[in-house]
């Protein structure tokens, strides 16, 4: 139980800092620069990033309380994902006149990044039936 309200208190230590993050960046913003143009996914990047900071946090919360901790570190960044693409949708809207196309060299990186990610979750799968399939021959 006293892990449980310390992991709580620390989610909500980090809420207010990342709500004290943004007003001190938006406050920033509005008198140092007129119009900054970002990049298109911007801002549904910082959304998802938000979303696994409150998502995760909370799904070991969630486990700790059912006492099935696997589903809670399952389930809270899963949770936390579609929480922060909504997030970051909407403050793709909101922002539509200062978002720009990517430039040819962002969208090669993307792509190569891209490529990177799926080959490395192919080798992980991989090793981990590879992993299942030895330790079921034992």
């Amino acid at each position: 139980m006293a892990f449980l309200l310390i992991l709580g208190l620390f989610a909500v230590l980090v809420l207010i800092a990342v709500i004290l993050l943004g007003i001190g960046v938006k406050n920033n913003s509005d008198t140092d620069q007129g119009s900054v143009m970002y990049p298109k996914g911007y801002w549904l990047g910082r959304g998802i990033a938000l979303g696994l900071l409150l998502g995760v946090p909370l799904g070991l919360g969630a486990g700790i309380l059912t006492g099935n901790l696997g589903l809670g570190i399952a389930l809270g960044p899963v949770f936390g994902i579609g929480f922060g693409s909504a997030i970051g949708s909407i403050l793709e809207k909101k922002h539509k006149n200062n978002i720009r196309e990517l430039t040819d060299e962002e969208k090669r990186l993307q792509r190569t990044l891209l490529v990177f990610t799926i080959s490395f979750l192919i080798l992980g799968v991989t090793v981990l039936f590879a992993l299942f399939y030895l330790y079921s021959r034992m």
